[in-house]
């Protein structure tokens, strides 16, 4: 028999007001603290939100990230951190603020480059201790041992895992998710759904991410409709109203990465793992979820085929349509999809083989005039 492990690293302080904790959390880390941080939660305010809990003279340097960082940008934040002598790190933001904070926190205590720890187990000394503050309900890299660069020139992505890679302490407080706007919002529930639902499907799975994975699905499924509709200025989100359902978004994106932490991932995210495909990583998910979910369905235990026989309701009440514009996604690019997943680990993860020919198929059928209702 197959031995498996599961693991989970990371503390969990959730609940509405939770934030409010930061500065004991804080105090438990040793400093000084260097910030690492989306930039564009520094110019919406949040991170002037986060940084109110946290007493001034711990923070040694504050680095702000921009989408999908490159190992350039991880390293020039690593550099600061160290001449600014912190020896912590709090992550704030989505995945590419968490995961540029992983870097930082390996780089305060390995030599650089980040890029030469590419892959899983190859980090020599324990990174910084960290603190991840998550700010959408997407990547759940808050509690994920894993980072992801976007280095140009590349088939795919640079990703680096390990054991002590995981932030220390995680803090969930959906109060953060108030004024995200209705994209982002809808983008990030797609990749936590990803996550949950590949768990199923992922050879790794194991009767503790089965549990975490359709809880996770099923709660994510019925949540993120109301919480799209809530997004912007005037929504129910923004004025506090849907605390309750943001905050059962946050905790499910962050139950779908703990499964998928350790079953691991599946086609999905090989496929999407393209550095060529200009498209938010949520929305390359979210359009080819239904279709590797029906590619892997005679591996699905009945619970997992009625959570993906959902998808298309919720699709509609999201008015996402699964489906890539052909003005953006030329031959090359679809080829470079299916060129990132060869010999990716996801793709051999993934329950049922396909062929490249097979892929090729499926991602035929992803292509076709731009869907009018996936605003942006």
């Amino acid at each position: 028999m197959t031995r498996r492990s599961f693991h989970v690293r990371t503390r969990i302080v959730a609940g509405i007001g939770s934030l409010a904790d930061l500065g004991d959390e804080i105090d438990a880390l040793p400093g000084p603290t260097a910030v690492v941080a989306d930039r564009g939660l520094a110019d919406a305010g949040v991170l002037d939100v986060v940084l109110a809990e946290v007493p001034a003279d711990r923070v040694g340097a504050v680095v702000l990230i921009d989408p999908d960082p490159d190992v350039a940008a991880v390293e020039a934040g690593a550099e600061a951190a160290r001449a600014a002598g912190c020896a912590s790190v709090l992550a704030v933001g989505g995945g590419s603020g968490l995961g540029a904070a992983k870097a930082v926190a390996i780089l305060l205590t390995n030599p650089g480059p980040v890029v030469a720890y590419e892959g899983a187990g190859r980090v020599p000394a324990l990174p910084a201790p960290s603190l991840a503050i998550p700010t959408t309900a997407g990547s759940g890299s808050e509690v994920s041992n894993a980072l992801v660069l976007h280095e140009p020139g590349r088939d795919r992505e640079v990703i680096v895992r390990g054991p002590g890679c995981a932030p220390r302490t995680a803090v969930l407080d959906a109060t953060l998710l108030r004024g995200l706007p209705r994209t982002p919002m809808l983008y990030a529930g797609l990749d936590a759904l990803t996550h949950a639902l590949e768990s199923l499907w992922a050879r790794g799975a194991t009767v503790f991410t089965d549990a975490l994975a359709l809880r996770a699905a099923q709660d994510i499924l019925e949540t993120l409709p109301i919480a799209v509709a809530g997004a912007g200025p005037a929504g129910p989100n923004a004025d506090g109203t849907n605390d309750a359902v943001l905050q059962r978004l946050l905790e499910a994106s962050t139950a779908a990465n703990l499964a998928c932490g350790n079953s691991g991932l599946g086609l999905v995210h090989a496929l999407s793992s393209s550095v060529l495909v200009p498209l938010a990583h949520g929305f390359q998910n979210g359009v080819l979820l239904p279709r590797v979910a029906e590619l892997n369905r005679e591996a699905l235990s009945p619970a997992a085929i009625a959570l993906v026989d959902r998808l298309p309701d919720v699709y509609r009440a999201v008015e996402f349509t699964p489906r890539f514009d052909s003005s953006v996604m030329s031959d090359e690019r679809l080829a470079s999809m299916i060129t990132a997943s060869d010999g990716h680990p996801f793709r051999t993860n993934n329950r049922v083989e396909v062929t490249d020919g097979e892929l090729r198929e499926l991602l035929a059928g992803t292509v076709g005039p731009a869907p009018q209702e996936n605003r942006t």
